[in-house]
């Protein structure tokens, strides 16, 4: 039996547009097999992306009352911190068995797709 491991996107297959295309069909079959991938030669810096799983590991770390008043209600999961348990994959009965904080590019208030709050 071959072990499986989840899909790993080259930047550099993209950014030097030798394989851009080969990187784009790769990037959106990742995301329907898989959901996510990981990514090589992004050019951030390691001290940065331990800084981030630090700031991660101290914010989970917190008491439960604590985080849920990171608890975005009225975006439902969109921004923000969304408890253990609260999220569905699709068609499920069964919740998700985890938490996370959710963050994404923000937008002018005036953009079409900022969310409100």
């Amino acid at each position: 039996m071959t072990a499986q491991t989840i899909p790993v996107l080259d930047l550099q297959d993209f950014t030097s547009g030798q394989k851009s295309e080969a990187f784009v069909q790769a990037f959106g079959q990742a995301l329907s097999d898989w959901g996510f991938f990981s990514l090589v030669n992004h050019g951030v810096e390691q001290r940065l992306i331990d800084a981030a799983y630090g700031a991660a590991e101290a914010f989970f770390a917190l008491p439960e009352a604590t985080k849920i008043q990171y608890q975005i209600a009225e975006l439902k999961g969109q921004r923000g911190f969304t408890q253990f348990g609260t999220e569905h994959a699709k068609d499920s009965e069964a919740p998700d068995l985890k938490e996370f904080w959710h963050l994404g590019r923000e937008q002018p208030t005036a953009h079409p797709r900022q969310l409100s709050q």
